[in-house]
């Protein structure tokens, strides 16, 4: 679904900066350029929001922020009944899911539970794990859409200073 969008809104983006080709720089093609790329940069940020369960931890990837949780400082997983699912660290940190944050599909997949099972089993087997110091807390990086929003930045820019 991500690369449908970003696919469609790219396409929007090409044909705005094809049509200032033989007239030159043009606001209106400038402002949507702008948007199509602030709208991918969103798209892509809550599109690439997911758990990473790995040796030692799971990770939360949220749009701004990942959360490093080692398998030992996670003191329960829970979902409610919308589907959001949410990690409470050791040190009562409670850290929500946006992958997981309760969506039509999961009302008839019920993907949250699955994963709240699957972390369950995998802090119950790892749980003396050494090494990993606690919950690290650090932004999320998500290239296309870094990309995207300097490109969003820049066309904001030159519309501006186009003036008129």
């Amino acid at each position: 679904m991500s690369l449908f969008f970003t696919t469609l809104l790219g396409a929007f983006f090409l044909v705005a900066w094809l049509s200032m080709a033989g007239n030159g720089p043009d606001k209106d093609a400038l402002s949507v350029m702008a948007a199509t790329s602030g709208g991918m940069a969103f798209i892509r940020r809550i599109a690439g929001s997911r758990i990473v369960l790995d040796e030692k931890g799971v990770s939360v990837v949220n749009p701004v922020f990942t959360h490093d949780v080692p398998y030992r400082y996670v003191a329960k997983v829970e979902s409610d009944d919308g589907g959001t699912l949410t990690v409470t660290t050791t040190q009562a940190v409670e850290i929500g899911a946006l992958g997981f944050a309760g969506s039509l599909i999961d009302h008839f997949v019920g993907s949250t539970d699955r994963a709240v099972a699957q972390i369950n089993a995998r802090r119950a087997e790892r749980r003396d794990l050494r090494g990993k110091s606690p919950v690290v807390r650090r932004y999320t990086r998500a290239w296309v859409a870094d990309i995207c929003s300097v490109a969003m930045l820049v066309c904001v820019v030159l519309t501006v200073t186009m003036g008129g």
